[in-house]
């Protein structure tokens, strides 16, 4: 029998955005995955129409795909799409979100990186946070003459790094459209958090949940995939977050250790650490390791990679079936949190209690200094 991943409140979406994995006999997606879990994000400009509808007719279920906009490739000089195109690339492939083409208020370090960035200033920021609205309210009346149907899972997406451009935000979508915001982007709203700071994390997941999921509006939280943040996440109910981390630690051969998710190891296909199977998930249970290290070290990979995620679903479903009242308490149980989380939970509990005003005038001396350089994107 294929296990299959329940629905959640909130999901984490694993990110894949080079074609081997769909190649590849290892898909968490498909029926003959080890286990199933029909979710992904992928670069939109790195498949094509036929490799998703290969997808699609490989497996059971409906796939839940989103795709990015393209606006961060274009700041990267890797592409030379408009906002259009970006529409119609994700009309193609049947994305379950369409998101709007987004810029976000970054510079590359260095000419052509995907990963290391400088940030803007504030009034640079604002500029381009203001211009993104405007794109993407273009977009929502394009949608409307053009692909109605489609226009019903238009998402806004959300810059901000701090909590002066969230508000800022919701200065300019009531200015710009008033109180028709599930007019203009019926498919809910994308948060992009330029942020380390778990408590800024935590203080945006809030503000998303005060402002949109209360209302039953979807939220999407881009690049987030650190035990931390998923902690934070799912505690603000967020419906869906992304991020490659899990996936790509295997590029830097490391992977999650099965009696504790916040420990990692590395591998190495020449001199592999474990002489006997070490993990009994459905990924690894028929696995001789040792075997595949001289066989086909590729494999090795690709099969940690489901490891990995499925490792990570088991944390998401096991915060997912927290009461919320004795979300802090067992967190801080089963986790040994530090200070600075058992704050971030604080707030929460604090917001339920309080309000956000209230509670947000409390704890926002805690917040880290702002910085204007950071090394990488999320």
């Amino acid at each position: 029998m294929v296990i299959k991943i329940p629905e959640l409140k909130s999901r984490y979406i694993p990110v894949q955005s080079t074609d081997h994995i769909i190649k590849s006999d290892v898909h968490w997606w498909k029926h003959t995955s080890p286990f199933v879990y029909p979710n992904v994000l992928i670069n939109l400009l790195t498949v094509n129409k036929q490799q998703i509808s290969d997808i699609r007719s490989n497996m059971d279920g409906e796939l839940f795909l989103l795709t990015d906009s393209g606006g961060f490739q274009v700041i990267s000089g890797k592409c030379n799409i408009d906002w259009k195109k970006s529409l119609q690339l994700q009309i193609d492939l049947n994305a379950s979100k369409i998101f709007a083409f987004d810029k976000p208020p970054v510079k590359p370090k260095y000419k052509g990186s995907l990963s290391q960035f400088i940030y803007m200033t504030d009034e640079e920021t604002k500029r381009i946070i203001e211009e993104n609205l405007d794109v993407a309210i273009e977009q929502s009346l394009w949608l409307k003459d053009n692909y109605p149907l489609y226009r019903e899972k238009f998402c806004y997406i959300l810059h901000a790094k701090n909590y002066e451009h969230l508000l800022f935000n919701l200065e300019l979508i009531n200015k710009k459209i008033g109180d028709k915001y599930n007019e203009y982007f019926p498919g809910g709203v994308t948060y992009a958090i330029k942020a380390s700071d778990n408590l800024l994390i935590t203080i945006a997941a809030r503000h998303a949940y005060e402002t949109f999921v209360k209302k039953g509006i979807y939220v999407h939280f881009l690049g987030m995939g650190s035990f931390n943040k998923i902690l934070i996440l799912i505690r603000n109910e967020i419906t869906t977050f992304d991020s490659s981390g899990m996936l790509q630690a295997v590029r830097i051969n490391e992977i999650l250790t099965p009696e504790n998710y916040k420990t990692k190891m590395s591998v190495n296909t020449e001199d592999f650490m474990y002489d006997g199977q070490f993990c009994i998930c459905p990924v690894c249970i028929d696995k001789d390791y040792n075997k595949l290290c001289k066989e086909n070290a590729t494999m090795v990979g690709r099969n940690l990679i489901s490891h990995n995620l499925w490792h990570l679903l088991k944390q998401c479903v096991l915060l997912n079936s927290f009461r919320k009242d004795k979300y802090n308490e067992l967190s801080n149980k089963l986790f040994k949190l530090n200070i600075d989380m058992q704050r971030c939970l604080n707030f929460c509990d604090d917001c339920d209690k309080n309000g956000f005003d209230i509670t947000y005038n409390k704890y926002k001396h805690y917040l880290k200094k702002d910085e204007t350089k950071q090394n990488t994107l999320f």
